[in-house]
C-alpha cells in the first residue's frame, strides 16, 4: 500500500510504552513529524538517544500551570493518537478542554474490547452494548462529544508479539481460568499496520474493533504457546460454564479493505521472538 499521504501529517502520541513508541518509529519512517509523549522520565531519555521524534515528558493527571507550555508544544499537530492506560475520566475531560484549544483536527482513542460484556455471542460495533459504566466507555463518550476534532476509536483485543508472549502469561503454578472461553486477541503488527492505514486514508468519527479471525478456546491456545516455549502448559479450570465473547472484526476489513498479517493466532510459530 502507497502510504505517502502520511507525510503531510504532523502527529502527536500520547504514550510510548509497547506499542506506542514502534508506532511512533513506523511513523516517522513514512515521513510523519512526530511527537511522542511519556510520563516516565527513564522512557523519555531513551527516547532522546534512540529516536528521532519529538519527545515530551506529559501526566494528563498532573497538567499544573509550569506543564502547560510543554503541552501545547505537544498538542502542536494536526492528529493526536491517545494509547495509555490511564481511566481517570475527570482528568480526561480537563485533557480534552486543552485539546479543543490546540490545532488537533483529529483523534484516534485507543481503547479495548473489554468495553463489552461476556455474553456468550458474537459482538460488533453496530449493537450498542457496550458496558455504560466501565470508565473506558465513558472516556470514549468524552472524546466522541468534543466539538473542534473528530475521534476515532480503536478496540484493541488482547494484545499479543514481541515481549508479550503469551506461553509465559500462566507461570509459576497460576491456573487457566474459564478455561473453555473463547479467546479474542491481535498481534503487535496489525495493530501497527491498522493504526497507519487509518490515518492514511482519513477514516475518522468511526469506532472500529480489531481482533484476529480465529477465536480458539483458553485451553487451545494457551496449550499451544507454552508447548511452543518448551514450558510445562499451565492447569485450566474446565469445570466452569464459560462465559465469553467473540469479537467480530468484519467492520474494520472491510472499511479499510485490510488483510490481517495473523488472521489465525493458532498458526502463529511462537518460537520467534517476534511472536
Amino acid at each position: 500500500m502507497d502510504f505517502n499521504k502520511i507525510k503531510k501529517h504532523k502527529i502527536s502520541i500520547l504514550g510510548g510504552g509497547w506499542l506506542g513508541y514502534p508506532l511512533a518509529q513506523t511513523l516517522s519512517e513514512l515521513g510523519a513529524w512526530v511527537n511522542l509523549a511519556t510520563r516516565s522520565q527513564q522512557r523519555l531519555d531513551t527516547y532522546k538517544l534512540a529516536s528521532n521524534v519529538e519527545s515530551f515528558l506529559i501526566d494528563i493527571e498532573n497538567l499544573q500551570e509550569k506543564l502547560q507550555q510543554n503541552i501545547a508544544a505537544f498538542l502542536s499537530a494536526d492528529i493526536l493518537i491517545v494509547n495509555i492506560t490511564n481511566k481517570n475520566i475527570p482528568a480526561f475531560a480537563e485533557f480534552i478542554h486543552l485539546i479543543e484549544k490546540s490545532s488537533i483536527k483529529h483523534v484516534m482513542f485507543i481503547s479495548s474490547t473489554s468495553v463489552y460484556p461476556d455474553n456468550n455471542s458474537i459482538i460488533s460495533e453496530d449493537d450498542g452494548i457496550e458496558l455504560t459504566d466501565h470508565p473506558l466507555s465513558q472516556i470514549e463518550n468524552l472524546f466522541k462529544q468534543a466539538k473542534t476534532f473528530t475521534t476515532t476509536v480503536v478496540r484493541f483485543s488482547g494484545l499479543i508479539g514481541y515481549e508479550r508472549h503469551p506461553g509465559r502469561f500462566f507461570r509459576n503454578g497460576k491456573t487457566i481460568k474459564n478455561a473453555q472461553a473463547k479467546v479474542n486477541l491481535i498481534h503487535r503488527d496489525d495493530c501497527l499496520n491498522i493504526l497507519v492505514q487509518i490515518i492514511n486514508d482519513d477514516v475518522w468519527g468511526e469506532s472500529f474493533n480489531v481482533c484476529s479471525d480465529a477465536h480458539p478456546n483458553k485451553q487451545e491456545f494457551y496449550t499451544y504457546a507454552a508447548e511452543s516455549l518448551g514450558v510445562e502448559p499451565a492447569k485450566c479450570d474446565v469445570e466452569t460454564t464459560p462465559l465469553f465473547k467473540i469479537i467480530d472484526n468484519t467492520k474494520i476489513k472491510n472499511k479499510l479493505n485490510y488483510q490481517f498479517i495473523y488472521p489465525d493466532v493458532m498458526a502463529l510459530d511462537f518460537s520467534k521472538v517476534e511472536c
